[in-house]
C-alpha cells in the first residue's frame, strides 16, 4: 500500500455513517473550543474563517467529483479516501466561523454602541423578572432610543427597585447611563452576561410605564401571550407556596420546583454548596438527570411496567419544564434528563452517547457561548455524560460484588442501589468544573447525595399535589403543604449537621491546569479499567 493511502486510513474515518456523523460533531465543538480561546480580535475578522470554509468544500467537491468519474480509478479511490478529512476540517472551521459571527459588532445600530452615555431607550421587558432580595433585574429589549425614529436593537440589563412591579412584554421608556458590565472579584460578570447576548446594564434608571397603542397591542404574537399566561401562573405558585410553608422551607421549595433560588438565605446557600447539594437548588441537567432516573427506577421496583414508567416519567418530565416556565437552562435539562433516561430505559449506552454529543453541537450552533460562559451547560453535560458512562459499570459492580451475597430483589434495595450508580457517576466528571468555578470541593458529597436524593422524587410529588389542591382550596394551603414542610425539613437538618462536620469540604484557592489534565487521565483509566473489569466477568 502507498504511503498516500496509508496516511489516509490512518486519518479517515473508518466505515460506517452513524460513526462519521460523531465524529463530525466532536469536529464542529472543537471548532468552537479553538475559538473560544483564541483573542477576540483574530474573532472579529470572521472572513478568514470563512474562506477556510469555502476551500474546504472545494475540496469536498472535488473527492466526491473525482468519485465519480471513470478514468483513472486508482487516483480517484485515493482521493475518496480522504474526503471524511476535508468534511472534518470543514466541520472546525465552521465551528470556529460560528463563533466569530456570534460576536458584538461595534455598529450604530446596536446598543452596547452606546455604552458610556446618557440616553433614553424605549423598549419591552422580554425575559422573566429577576427579583431579588433587595432589587428587581429587567432584560429590556431595545426598540430605539433617544426619541428618534432610528432603530437600535440589543438587550440591555436593567436593575432597579423592588417596586413598581412590572410584567413580562411591559413596554417601558427607561433614562440610562449605560455601561460595559465589568469583571468583580473573581466572577466573570461580562463573560456571564454575553450568553445571554447582554452587552450593556444599567443601574437605578428612571423608568416610565407606557400604555402600549393599539398598534402595538395587534402585534403581540402567541409566544409573547403564552409566556406571559405561563409566568403569570409561575408567579402564583410561588405565592401560594409562600402562603403554605414557612422559611426556610418555602425558599427551599419554590427553588426546587419553580427554579426560585434568589430567595434563599446566603448561609443555608452557603452550606448547600459545603454538602455537595448546589445542584438540587438549581434547574440543571444534573438535577433533572438524577430526578428522572431515580423516579424510573423507584416506579419498575415497585411493579411498574419498563414502558409506562418510562412515558410517565416522559409526561412529568414535560408539564414540569412547562410549570416552570420553558427557561433555556430547564428545556436543555429536560433534554440532557431525556438522554440519561432513554439510556436506563433501552439498556443501550452507546446511542446515548451519540445523541449527547450532537445535542451538545446542536446548542452550540445556536449559542456557541454556551461552552465557555456557561458553567450550567458544562455541568449537566458533564453531569449526564458521567452517567452514560459510569452507570451501567457502578451499578453491575455494587450488584455483583459488594451486594453479590445479599441477592437483593426487594424494590427498596434495587432503589437504593440505582441512586448511588447515579449519584457517583454524575459527581465524577463535574468535580474538576466545581473545583476551578467555585474554588472549594465537598468531601462528603457523595454521603449528602445518598441522604438527600432518595427524597427527592417524594419531596417534588409531595409539593405538586400541594400546588394543585392549592389552587383548588387556596385557604387551606398550610394543611397541603405539611407533607412537604416535613419532607424540607429533613433536607435542612441534614444539609446544617452535615455542614459542622470538620473537613466536610476543602478550599481550591488556586487549581492548576495540569492537575485537572491529570485527573481527566486517572478517569478515563478508571473508566478503561473497570469497563475491562465488568467485560472479563
Amino acid at each position: 500500500m502507498h504511503q498516500h493511502t496509508k496516511l489516509c486510513w490512518i486519518l479517515a474515518v473508518p466505515q460506517g455513517k452513524s460513526k462519521i456523523f460523531l465524529i463530525s460533531c466532536v469536529c464542529f465543538i472543537f471548532g468552537i473550543i479553538i475559538a473560544s480561546f483564541l483573542p477576540v480580535k483574530y474573532l472579529t475578522n470572521n472572513i478568514q474563517w470563512f474562506i477556510g470554509m469555502i476551500a474546504c468544500v472545494v475540496l469536498l467537491v472535488l473527492c466526491w467529483n473525482t468519485k465519480n468519474k471513470n478514468s483513472n480509478k486508482n487516483q480517484a479511490s485515493k482521493i475518496h479516501e480522504a474526503w471524511p478529512l476535508f468534511l472534518f476540517l470543514f466541520l472546525v472551521f465552521f465551528g470556529i466561523w460560528r463563533c466569530a459571527i456570534a460576536m458584538p459588532t461595534e455598529t450604530p445600530d446596536k446598543i452596547w454602541h452606546y455604552n458610556g452615555q446618557k440616553i433614553v431607550i424605549h423598549g419591552n421587558i422580554c425575559k422573566e423578572l429577576d427579583i431579588r432580595k433587595n432589587n428587581q433585574q429587567l432584560t429590556i429589549c431595545v426598540n430605539k432610543i433617544n426619541d428618534s425614529n432610528f432603530n437600535v436593537t440589543g438587550k440591555v440589563l436593567a436593575i432597579t427597585n423592588l417596586y413598581p412591579i412590572y410584567n413580562y412584554n411591559e413596554k417601558i421608556k427607561a433614562v440610562c447611563d449605560l455601561e460595559a458590565p465589568q469583571k468583580f472579584k473573581d466572577f466573570a460578570y461580562d463573560k456571564y452576561l454575553a450568553r445571554y447576548d447582554i452587552y450593556s446594564v444599567c443601574y437605578y434608571p428612571e423608568i416610565r410605564q407606557e400604555t402600549p397603542n393599539q398598534y402595538t397591542k395587534n402585534r403581540q404574537n402567541l409566544k409573547s401571550v403564552f409566556y406571559q399566561n405561563i409566568f403569570s401562573f409561575k408567579n402564583k405558585l410561588h405565592e401560594l407556596i409562600n402562603f403554605g410553608l414557612t422559611e426556610p422551607e418555602a425558599s427551599l421549595a419554590s427553588a426546587i420546583t419553580l427554579g426560585y433560588k434568589k430567595n434563599i438565605p446566603d448561609d443555608l446557600r452557603a452550606k448547600f454548596a459545603q454538602t455537595g447539594l448546589s445542584h438540587i437548588m438549581a434547574i440543571s441537567g444534573m438535577h433533572i438527570s438524577i430526578l428522572v432516573a431515580v423516579i424510573f427506577g423507584f416506579l419498575i421496583n415497585i411493579g411498574l411496567r419498563r414502558k409506562v414508567a418510562f412515558w410517565f416519567v416522559i409526561l412529568f418530565l414535560f408539564c414540569y419544564i412547562i410549570l416552570i416556565g420553558l427557561p433555556a437552562s430547564a428545556m436543555r435539562a429536560g433534554l440532557m434528563g431525556f438522554l440519561v433516561l432513554f439510556a436506563i430505559y433501552s439498556g443501550r449506552f452507546s446511542k446515548p452517547i451519540n445523541l449527547l454529543i450532537f445535542t451538545a453541537a446542536f446548542l452550540l450552533l445556536i449559542n456557541p457561548k454556551l461552552l465557555l460562559n456557561d458553567i450550567g451547560f458544562q455541568l449537566s453535560f458533564l453531569a449526564v455524560l458521567g452517567i452514560i458512562w459510569f452507570y451501567p459499570v457502578f451499578n453491575n459492580l455494587i450488584t455483583k460484588n459488594l451486594l453479590k451475597d445479599l441477592n437483593p430483589k426487594g424494590g427498596l434495595i434495587k432503589t437504593l442501589i440505582t441512586l448511588i450508580s447515579v449519584t457517583l457517576s454524575a459527581q465524577i466528571l463535574i468535580l474538576p468544573i466545581i473545583a476551578y468555578n467555585f474554588s472549594q470541593i465537598s468531601l462528603i458529597s457523595p454521603i449528602s447525595n445518598l441522604l438527600i436524593l432518595w427524597i427527592l422524587p417524594f419531596l417534588m410529588i409531595a409539593i405538586l399535589i400541594a400546588l394543585i389542591l392549592g389552587l383548588i382550596l387556596p385557604s387551606f394551603a398550610f394543611l397541603f403543604f405539611f407533607p412537604a414542610g416535613i419532607l424540607l425539613k429533613y433536607v435542612i437538618i441534614i444539609v446544617n449537621y452535615l455542614a459542622q462536620i470538620p473537613y466536610s469540604y476543602i478550599e481550591v484557592n488556586y487549581l492548576w491546569h495540569g492537575w485537572l489534565m491529570l485527573y481527566c487521565f486517572f478517569v478515563f483509566l478508571l473508566l478503561w479499567k473497570l469497563n475491562s473489569k465488568v467485560v472479563q466477568e
